[in-house]
């Protein structure tokens, strides 16, 4: 449940209250269409904000630049019972979506502690720590307060969960690991799998090298599914404090991924590479090993680095370029042919003009 007041009294830093009743109270959140009086809806057209005006929600958030539509002249003709501006959508979903995430339910459906959890006795227990079926902690790890455990879980000897972390189903947490704060794995995410290490021998059969470091993950950090991060040779691979990885990345051994990243699917970064602060990046994107990218880089989806990047700025294609060259570049590909043929007949007719010039 939300209330008009609550957001107000909580939120003024991203939220401003327009008009309307305070003690409007929301218990769901619905796109404008399918609100009813007892949802929070948010507005970012004017066509949004017609399609409210039909639909009478408890709350309404209007995007700022819209805010004048949402002031009539009588106050109920905006067709909820309080409304707030904001800035920007996506921040304000941010703050008030979490009102309604029934998440830590979720995994209290099976109670606080399933029988078949497997926790071993030398492993240090928070409070209220939930343990789902089948998940397994090992010899002494640290769980700390609020830990949510998801159902075949492993979190295996000597690691080390930080508070209110969230382990959905089926991750694995490699002995010695250690994840922050307030961090989300999501499932069959992978964390301290020995990273992609050989030797050849005289005869040229790969030898492994054993990987005898660990994976340290900051605060705040979120990772989505089927991810997999690799521990060190001998060192940490390390996620540093709020970054953002999404589905299907992988991370290989001896990285060091800088604080507030995004990382969106798709991307693989090979060994001992280090990458700055504040980086973004499209799909499908490849970082080679042992380099350095500069904070704040961001690269276009699918590009490919395969040399430091020393200074902040856009970048894209492969080889990879400023993104303006990488775009002129893209658009110069699909004109290779006409461009050949051109040449061609310019070698072969030295004293003819190319067709389509002069």
């Amino acid at each position: 449940m939300l209330s008009a007041r609550a957001i107000r009294d909580d939120h003024a830093d991203v939220l401003t209250f327009l008009h309307g009743n305070l003690d409007a109270v929301a218990a769901n959140c619905r796109v404008p269409a399918e609100a009813g009086p007892e949802s929070l809806a948010f507005a970012t057209t004017a066509d949004d904000l017609a399609e409210q005006r039909l639909q009478n929600a408890a709350i309404l958030v209007v995007q700022q630049k819209i805010a004048h539509l949402a002031r009539p002249a009588v106050p109920e003709q905006v067709g909820a019972r309080a409304c707030f501006t904001a800035r920007g959508i996506p921040m304000a979903m941010a703050v008030l979506l979490r009102y309604f995430d029934r998440k830590h339910e979720r995994f209290l459906d099976w109670g606080p502690r399933h029988a078949s959890a497997l926790v071993h006795p030398t492993a240090t227990i928070g409070r209220d720590v939930v343990f789902g079926p089948y998940c397994v902690v090992g010899a002494r790890a640290v769980i700390g307060d609020g830990v949510l455990i998801g159902s075949h879980s492993v979190i295996e000897s000597d690691a080390r969960i930080g508070p209110g972390t969230v382990l959905h189903p089926q991750v694995f947490v490699g002995s010695g690991c250690e994840i922050g704060a307030r961090c989300e794995i999501h499932p069959h995410t992978t964390i301290g799998s020995d990273g992609f290490g050989y030797a050849k021998n005289a005869a040229g059969r790969p030898q492994k090298i054993p990987h005898l470091g660990t994976v340290r993950i900051g605060d705040e950090v979120e990772i989505g599914g089927n991810c997999a991060i690799d521990r060190a040779t001998l060192t940490a691979t390390y996620i540093r404090t709020g970054a953002k990885l999404d589905n299907i990345c992988h991370i290989a051994h001896n990285c060091d991924l800088g604080e507030n990243g995004f990382y969106t699917a798709g991307f693989m970064m090979a060994g001992s590479t280090t990458i700055g602060r504040n980086f973004q990046t499209g799909g499908n994107s490849v970082v080679s090993a042992h380099l350095t990218l500069a904070d704040d880089v961001i690269l276009a989806g699918r590009s490919t680095v395969t040399n430091d990047v020393k200074e902040p700025g856009l970048y894209g294609g492969y080889p990879l370029q400023p993104l303006r060259e990488a775009l002129k570049t893209l658009v110069s590909l699909g004109k290779l042919n006409v461009m050949r043929k051109q040449l061609a007949g310019l070698l072969s007719h030295p004293e003819r003009e190319p067709d389509g010039e002069g």
